[in-house]
């Protein structure tokens, strides 16, 4: 976490009509990971960003360095895309992607579910897809076996350094694994498995499960669930992400249920290499929204969405 996170959690705070703000770096800088590890668990199109307490926080990848491939220039085949871009297009095509891709490897991979988001987090009616900050198609519904593909302009996930982040991660308990690698194009390519459960919110969305707590059975005190592990409730997401430039990136998760990381990986059904040949397809591309991240200076009319800057 640097300076910057912590100044723009204070601000937030400031601004918010909460308690006053009594918590320790340690236990922010745990909440603020906690955020994290669920914000990236809605990558997976199934669940929906928490604050952690009573913290409004939005964190970079950890690391301060640009990941490499962020001053690359656009590979002519993302740049075709682009030029005859149509967002009305884009869920056939994610999806085609992706039964070609992972297909083969799941044995079966059910009808797909495509949800297109703004900078606000809400969902967006298919006469608005051209305003998307994010794009996902996914595959088994509230099963015990999921897939996602994600396509999103975040510069807040795509800045930092990629190996500086995967040690901090590991070294921090909320990744199990975490590997950095390029791919044949020059992308630079990170798997990462980590581990979740349903947060018991209502939201739907997922929480982090750190490494101890899967081990002891015992939650700590930066969960803000607080409920008592249950294993038949955790799951494993085996994440696979590239970086395209500096606030585009494309994502594949495959989720299973499990009680542990050796089941978990007795589940898998995706090669990380399907995954991977997912995150680098140079079509699965959408422009930068007009709005730009994190602003939302309009209204949707009819559908209930306000957006302000």
């Amino acid at each position: 976490m640097t300076d910057r996170d912590l100044s723009t959690m204070l601000h937030e705070h400031v601004r918010s009509d909460e308690l006053p703000f009594s918590l320790s770096p340690d236990t922010t800088i745990a909440l603020g990971r906690r955020t994290l590890r669920r914000r990236r668990a809605r990558r997976t199109g199934w669940g929906v960003l928490a604050a952690a307490a009573s913290v409004a926080v939005v964190l970079p990848f950890v690391g301060s360095d640009a990941p490499a491939g962020n001053d690359r220039e656009l590979d002519p085949a993302t740049s075709a895309a682009l030029e005859d871009y149509d967002a009305s297009a884009m869920p056939r095509l994610i999806e085609d992607v992706a039964r070609e891709e992972l297909g083969p490897h799941a044995a079966d991979l059910g009808p797909a579910r495509f949800r297109a988001g703004d900078g606000q987090g809400q969902w967006l009616p298919p006469r608005y897809y051209d305003k998307a900050s994010s794009m996902s198609v996914s595959f088994g519904a509230q099963s015990d076996h999921r897939i996602s593909v994600d396509l999103m302009h975040a510069r807040s996930e795509a800045e930092g350094d990629a190996r500086q982040g995967c040690a901090e991660e590991v070294e921090s308990g909320y990744n199990f694994s975490c590997e950095v690698t390029t791919s044949p194009a020059g992308d630079t390519v990170v798997t990462s498995v980590w581990a979740v459960r349903p947060l018991d919110d209502g939201t739907r969305g997922w929480g982090a499960v750190t490494r101890e707590e899967l081990r002891t059975g015992v939650v700590s005190a930066t969960d803000p669930s607080q409920s008592p592990i249950d294993y038949g409730d955790i799951y494993f997401q085996r994440h696979v992400e590239s970086v395209h430039s500096e606030t585009f990136l494309t994502a594949a998760t495959e989720t299973v249920r499990a009680p542990d990381l050796a089941t978990a990986n007795s589940l898998w059904e995706l090669p990380t290499g399907a995954l991977e040949r997912v995150v680098t397809d140079p079509t699965l591309v959408i422009p930068e929204p007009p709005i730009g991240e994190g602003n939302c200076p309009w209204t949707l009319p009819g559908t209930g969405v306000e957006c302000s800057p």
